[in-house]
Formats: C-alpha cells, sequence, structure tokens
C-alpha cells in the first residue's frame, strides 16, 4: 500500500505541473532561429560538398594531363659533334646547337605473334644465385688466410685465452678485469 500512495503522489505533483506550464508559449523568433540554423547548415554541407567535388575533378584533370602527356612525350636523342654547325669565329661548334635534339617517335604496331612460332622460355640457372667468378679482392683474402697461422687469425676473437687477458692498458688510463660475482640465494629468499 505504501508503494501506491507514492505512485499517487508522484502522479498528482506531474498532472499539476503539466496545467502550470500548459498556458506557456515559447519566446518570440523560435521559429525564425529554427529556420535559420538549418539554412546554415544547409549552405555548410554544400560548401562541403563542392569542396570534395572541385578536389576529385582536379585530381582526375592531373591524372589525365600526365597520361597525355607521357603518351606524347618526345624522344631525346642526343646529336653527334661532327654534325653540328661551325662557328665561323673559334672553328668550334656554335653553343645554339648544342644539346639533345628532340624527336618524335613514330607509334608502333602491336605485334602479334606468329601461330606457327612457339615462344621459347629463356633457360634458368640450375643454382640460385648464379655463382660469380672472385673478384680480385676475394682472391688476395683467401690468399691472405692461406699464408697466415691460424693463432694469428684469432686474435681478438673470441678463441683467444681469457686468461691472458686480465688488465687492458691505454696509456694514461689503466682499465681493470671485471669481476663477475654469483648471486648469493639466500638473498634472493629473504626479499621473497
Amino acid at each position: 500500500m505504501h508503494d501506491d500512495n507514492r505512485d499517487q503522489f508522484l502522479d498528482q505533483l506531474l498532472e499539476a505541473s503539466l496545467k502550470q506550464y500548459r498556458g506557456e508559449e515559447p519566446r518570440p523568433g523560435l521559429e525564425t532561429r529554427i529556420l535559420a540554423g538549418i539554412r546554415t547548415r544547409e549552405r555548410a554541407a554544400w560548401r562541403i560538398w563542392l569542396g570534395w567535388a572541385v578536389a576529385v575533378s582536379t585530381g582526375i584533370l592531373a591524372i589525365v594531363a600526365l597520361a597525355l602527356h607521357f603518351a606524347r612525350a618526345p624522344v631525346r636523342q642526343p646529336t653527334p659533334s661532327a654534325s653540328l654547325p661551325q662557328s665561323p669565329m673559334s672553328g668550334s661548334a656554335d653553343p645554339r646547337f648544342w644539346g639533345p635534339r628532340l624527336v618524335h617517335r613514330p607509334k608502333e604496331k602491336p605485334r602479334t605473334p606468329n601461330p606457327g612460332v612457339r615462344a621459347t622460355k629463356p633457360a634458368r640457372p640450375e643454382q640460385f644465385p648464379t655463382p660469380l667468378p672472385l673478384t680480385e679482392q676475394e682472391k688476395l683474402l683467401f690468399a691472405y688466410l692461406g699464408k697466415t697461422p691460424k693463432p694469428d687469425l684469432a686474435a681478438g676473437t673470441d678463441e683467444t685465452d681469457e686468461a691472458t687477458v686480465t688488465e687492458l692498458a691505454i696509456p694514461g688510463i689503466k682499465i681493470a678485469a671485471l669481476e663477475i660475482k654469483p648471486l648469493d640465494d639466500s638473498q634472493s629468499e629473504q626479499g621473497k
């Protein structure tokens, strides 16, 4: 019963509030403000759409222009120096005619394969990558390795005797050998 009284109270409160606000009117100019906001949003959307349309059409035009330019690009062929006209003053080629000459090449017809001739595949090497002959530097390296004794080659590598390297000395600087102490298990157990 207690819940029923509570629901009745809330219903009565809601009814009273609605009766009080029933006669209220919106502020003057609400309709014009709403319509102005809608028009502004429409104009902004139109500008965005127009911007994208201009960008896409500009990109398409640029691609078409590049394709046409490279389809008709002239081939540059260097002119031999003997064919250049000689300057009467110096006896050398006239500098106005220096540089490559533009020559338009004729368009080639697409070749159709001859039905009677079979296309052959290029021979593939048995081993990949294909071994090449040794360079001069590689030959010298192998000659050096053949003549040098093995202890000299092992100097400075991991194969050297670690007992012989106890201290490194640089003039003015002494570097002592590193001492690595084993971890004590009792200390690690105390931390737990």
